[in-house]
């Protein structure tokens, strides 16, 4: 018998060539009908035999996940039977309302079908840097505007060529309707030169590989911006790439062929493996192995029990490769083999600025530090650093959300009647506009402590307004006053006449992770970060908090209250707070003796003056502390270096919990100073560094969780967040022992847990705010506490 059924699919279903996959299994269980793209996401009939079209939605689940691996169903509804038309084929239709609800997909790792036509002789597109399909390649760095289409994309300025052109209007062709579709003769090109502008002769990638295996720095120029590229087992070019770029502490990421050449340097969990090899190829942190300080140079990681491993995610990092192997002829020839070539590949943005994008822009920002450049003449349109995450005990943690990620939607469990913009912090910016049920935070900004990248927050939120096709109706930011990111809340809410909603950091911390596992009850927050404006005009960074849905929050507790010697010199001077630490113990006669520069300085008088020191309740300043008194870091220049030092130094040793290392009020204040008197006195004494750290660790993953299980009664649900969590003890301990006590405990997975998150969190707590409004009839615009 024929029957005509009607199916709704929502999902990850626009611009990923799910349409294709759909006219693919449809032909093949020879029905008829048609599919067709609208403002919710696809419409699909089918009409054919009853046999047929019953299995349609189990084959086309099936198919999706074969063949389209861009593409996520999550709703897949009939929308019941209809007579048949008698319709005798299958097509695909004109989109209809489809700008209304459309967006851009991130961009994607080459596919291994593109890859293996690279590395095919006999294909056109052998050794082409821009080979890309439905699957993989460019998406949202390289488009300006929507609907996507190529004329809205650094693309329109090649026109498609017959056979290109072919390709992407035939249906059965994995390159159909795929906008960035190119080849030689029609598409982008790359180019070598020296670091003058001078044309180098020959095959620029060849050309480029022979540098950096002669110990030079090539600047290659990729989806989202510039990478700075050396190779990672020359100590010399190491040292080179560190003194011209100024990077002197954190670790460098590096590029290897393949999985089992990145086991060769990392410890990879299954999850690890799957999130390295995964199409939007993060850089991927995890423990180095034995052989890792033997394999790279000592500059890569030295000193740090981790190190971020990726794989080649363009046409351009497949050749240097294939290039290095000798140009094999076979399919992917180093996919099961290990490549003793490693590079490092690290963001081309001197001096903490914005990453470099532009062929001009190259040659002015990094003229002093590569040697020759690597170009193509494809505008790099968004901006879009490298997405690093974490192989830890829990699964895999987001650290930095940008390339292959962004601008994919997270859900919004929040009823807001009009699109939020939230303008983000001031360290690790970024930005949230909400769209119904949807948030889109956008790439990875940065600090917003220099103009350039002021620009950059600006024009990223004026983008996104642009591709979503929304006007904000109210606009949150940090409750700080003076960040560069609520002044452009202010001047969006002056503009537009729409409400301004400031936010407590903190209560944005928590939020965000509420938001991301849809709690929709009140919960406990415990939040542990560097520092964050508090309401009552301090440093906040250690808090307990309990979070109403109404956009309120008590504060119900927070870590004993630190002297903050020199305001944000404290930051960048960790035995600025191991001194506010000695005076606390009862060790002051020390100071002198464990940090020699303070011998004739001031530096007690400067702690206790309220007028020269602010106050804080940073768990993040403790760790610094605690790097200072056991001699690690006095001075840093890369925030977080304190604490990335402290815990690798205590990597290879078993944490042990000092029972009486911390207190706790009556009025919920937790004090750590026990644990700093003991670790002062094995300072002092020669104990172990490691150990000593080890036992810090381990103490203040005990306490925080003791803490939290004094106040919060089991059932409840505990929320963790702030940068703090990005160490791997409180990570995988704190979780631990709140279950222990009965506690539902989330933490961040799809945002990082440090400031990255924060946008997301105040456009929720916005929202809550403006419903709690609207229900009880208030105006104004100012933050809850």
């Amino acid at each position: 018998m024929r029957v005509r059924e009607s199916f709704r699919i929502r999902g990850l279903v626009q611009g990923v060539g799910f349409r294709p996959t759909v006219w693919n299994t449809a032909r093949r269980l020879k029905l008829a009908g048609d599919v067709y793209n609208d403002s919710e996401g696809v419409v699909v009939n089918v009409e054919g035999e009853d046999a047929s079209v019953a299995s349609f939605a189990r084959e086309l689940r099936r198919d999706v996940a074969r063949d389209a691996p861009l593409a996520r169903i999550d709703a897949l509804v009939s929308l019941g039977f209809s007579a048949p038309t008698g319709a005798t084929d299958f097509e695909i239709t004109a989109s209809r309302e489809s700008a209304a609800r459309t967006t851009v997909t991130p961009d994607a790792a080459t596919c291994a079908k593109c890859a293996s036509e690279i590395f095919t002789k006999t294909n056109r597109r052998w050794r082409y840097a821009f080979t890309n399909c439905t699957h993989c390649g460019p998406r949202h760095t390289i488009t300006r505007h929507i609907p996507y289409d190529r004329a809205q994309t650094s693309m329109a300025v090649f026109p498609m060529c017959p056979a290109c052109r072919a390709e992407y209007e035939n249906p059965a062709d994995r390159r159909f309707h795929a906008q960035p579709n190119a080849c030689p003769v029609c598409g982008p090109k790359l180019t070598l030169t020296d670091n003058k502008g001078n044309v180098i002769a020959g095959d620029a990638i060849a050309g480029t590989l022979k540098v950096i295996l002669t110990g030079g720095i090539a600047a290659v120029k990729g989806l989202g911006g510039f990478h700075l590229v050396c190779d990672a087992r020359n100590s010399r070019a190491v040292t080179r790439l560190r003194e011209r770029k100024g990077r002197s502490e954190k670790p460098l990421a590096v590029m290897c062929a393949n999985t089992e050449s990145a086991s060769e340097l990392v410890r990879l969990s299954a999850a690890g493996v799957k999130a390295l090899t995964s199409v939007a190829r993060p850089i991927v942190l995890a423990p180095k192995t034995e052989a890792a300080d033997r394999l790279l140079a000592p500059g890569v990681a030295g000193g740090f029990s981790e190190v971020g491993v990726m794989l080649p995610y363009t046409p351009v990092h497949l050749l240097l490769f294939h290039e290095y192997l000798g140009q094999p002829e076979t399919d992917l020839a180093f996919e099961n083999r290990t490549v003793d070539l490693t590079l490092v590949m690290t963001s081309a943005n001197p001096g903490g600025e914005p990453l470099v994008t532009g062929n001009e822009e190259a040659y002015g920002r990094l003229v002093g530090i590569a040697d020759v450049f690597l170009l193509h003449n494809r505008d790099i349109v968004v901006r879009c650093d490298d997405s690093v995450v974490r192989d830890t005990e829990n699964g895999i943690q987001t650290v930095r959300r940008a390339r292959g990620y962004t601008p994919l939607a997270l859900p919004f469990p929040a009823d807001a009647a009009d699109s939020i913009l939230a303008t983000g912090p001031f360290l690790k910016n970024t930005a949230c506009i909400t769209r119904g049920k949807e948030a889109f935070v956008t790439e990875h900004i940065g600090d917003t402590d220099n103009e350039s990248t002021c620009r950059a927050l600006a024009g990223s939120v004026k983008h996104f307004l642009n591709i979503l096709e929304v006007t904000p109706g109210a606009v949150a930011c940090d409750l700080h006053p003076d960040f560069y990111s609520t002044h452009l809340a202010e001047d969006y809410a002056q503009r537009l006449g729409i409400p301004l909603i400031p936010v407590q950091h903190h209560h944005a911390h928590a939020a965000a992770v509420m938001g991301e596992h849809g709690v929709t009850n009140d919960a406990w927050a415990l939040v542990a970060d560097g520092v964050g404006y508090g309401t009552d005009g301090t440093a906040w960074g250690g808090e307990l908090l309990h979070v109403h849905t109404n956009g309120t929050f008590d504060r119900i507790g927070h870590l004993e209250t630190m002297a903050l010697p020199g305001f944000d010199k404290a930051a960048r001077e960790p035995r600025r707070m191991g001194a506010v630490m000695c005076l606390k113990a009862g060790r002051g006669e020390v100071i002198e003796t464990l940090w020699p520069a303070f011998t004739g300085q001031p530096v007690r008088e400067l702690i206790k003056s309220p007028r020269l020191s602010g106050r804080t309740t940073s768990l993040g300043r403790l760790f610094d502390a605690a790097a200072a008194v056991l001699g690690l870091v006095e001075v840093m220049h890369d925030e977080a270096y304190a604490a990335m030092r402290l815990e690798s130094e205590a990597v290879n040793a078993q944490g042990r919990v000092q029972p009486h290392g911390w207190t706790v009020s009556d009025d919920n204040v937790l004090s750590f100073t026990p644990l700093f008197a003991e670790l002062i006195d094995r300072r002092l004494a020669g104990d172990n560094t490691g150990q000593c750290a080890a036992d810090f660790e381990a103490t203040v993953a005990a306490g925080l969780s003791d803490w939290v299980s004094r106040v919060v009664p089991a059932g409840e649900t505990v929320c963790l967040a702030g940068g703090s969590f990005l160490n791997r003890v409180l990570a995988e301990s704190v979780p631990r022992r709140l279950r222990e006590h009965g506690l539902t405990v989330y933490m961040p997975q799809s945002l990082p847990p440090g400031d990255g998150a924060v946008s997301y969190g105040e456009a929720l707590v916005a929202a809550q705010i403006l419903k709690y409004r609207e229900m009880n009839h208030v105006s104004g615009s100012s933050c809850a506490d």
